[in-house]
């Protein structure tokens, strides 16, 4: 069972990969998207610091807000890459790029509306995650260490912090597909669907997302490392942020994609379950009744409700 398990993760990461590879335009609309992000939480927080006497509570609220709404935005095109991913591998094949834009912004609201809860969710678990291994990494380093051990150190605590925040992010990580492929309108209502759905998954929602997390550090570790080496002056800061809003815009556009699969493989566990027990009619998530404006992949309505009449 666990192989079949690891086996059914891959294949997703996989697919995934290949969706987001044989599309380059999406990875780079989400990438635009993310700047204001990448720029917030790599360049102009960090800045703060060496302001002196810097105000924490500015600070705390300058995160909490500034985070939310840079992570709405991007939020919003995720949106639009899981319309575009499910017509690509459910429909056919025939929603372009305008079209997905299109179908996002008519479900602009209730996307806007969770991506501010998700991004409130995703910067509380970053700031607890941050917290956390600060206290321990106070510990190991209070007996004296050399430049190597310190550097070591902050390699590990870069990647835990990935770690740590995702236990919690994952839960709310399916809120795109309960938006377009369920039809939900309610925040508390695709928040709950989510929550549901990665709670009785959680082991495969996590893998999922912890992979492109990791891989996006390494990267992201590497071309600060890299770029640190040369004296590219006031060139390093451009360049750096390209890096990150790439990375950030390819690990989006994955995880629409892998997500997209893992939601379809739910909708197929719940088919087989209503043939074996015969009963009344299952839905995934159902999260409202509603459904996006516009048609949906292959113009049979909603990506949720054209995979169930599969």
């Amino acid at each position: 069972m666990a192989s079949q398990e690891r086996s059914l993760v891959r294949g997703m990461a996989i697919d995934a990969w290949k969706d987001v590879w044989g599309h380059p335009a999406i990875w780079l609309l989400l990438a635009a998207s993310s700047i204001p992000l990448a720029f917030l939480d790599n360049f102009f927080l960090p800045s703060l610091y060496t302001i002196p006497a810097f105000s924490q509570t500015v600070y705390m609220a300058l995160q909490l807000i500034g985070y939310c709404l840079c992570f709405a935005v991007l939020f919003l095109f995720w949106c639009m890459a899981v319309f575009f991913f499910d017509d690509e591998v459910r429909g056919k094949g025939k929603l372009s790029y305008r079209g997905a834009y299109a179908r996002m912004t008519g479900w602009a609201r209730p996307s806007l509306w969770s991506g501010l809860v998700v991004g409130l969710v995703r910067v509380f678990a970053l700031m607890a995650a941050q917290i956390v291994l600060s206290i321990v990494m106070s510990f190991l380093v209070s007996g004296g260490t050399t430049d190597t051990s310190l550097r070591i150190l902050y390699y590990v605590y870069s990647f835990l912090n990935f770690v740590v925040a995702d236990l919690v992010i994952v839960l709310v990580v399916l809120v795109p597909q309960m938006l377009c492929l369920e039809g939900g309108m309610k925040v508390e209502e695709v928040l709950r669907a989510s929550y549901r759905l990665v709670r009785e998954r959680y082991r495969d929602a996590f893998i999922l997302l912890i992979i492109p997390d990791l891989i996006a550090g390494v990267f992201y570790l590497g071309a600060a490392m890299l770029l640190g080496e040369f004296t590219l002056g006031i060139y390093v800061a451009p360049l750096l942020l390209l890096v990150v809003a790439l990375l950030e815009g390819g690990k989006t556009a994955f995880l629409a994609a892998a997500y997209n699969r893992l939601y379809y493989h739910i909708l197929e566990e719940e088919k087989k379950k209503k043939k074996s027990k015969g009963g009344k009619k299952s839905g995934a998530g159902r999260p409202a009744a509603k459904k996006p404006a516009g048609k949906g992949s292959g113009g049979k309505g909603s990506g949720g409700k054209q995979v169930r009449k599969k």
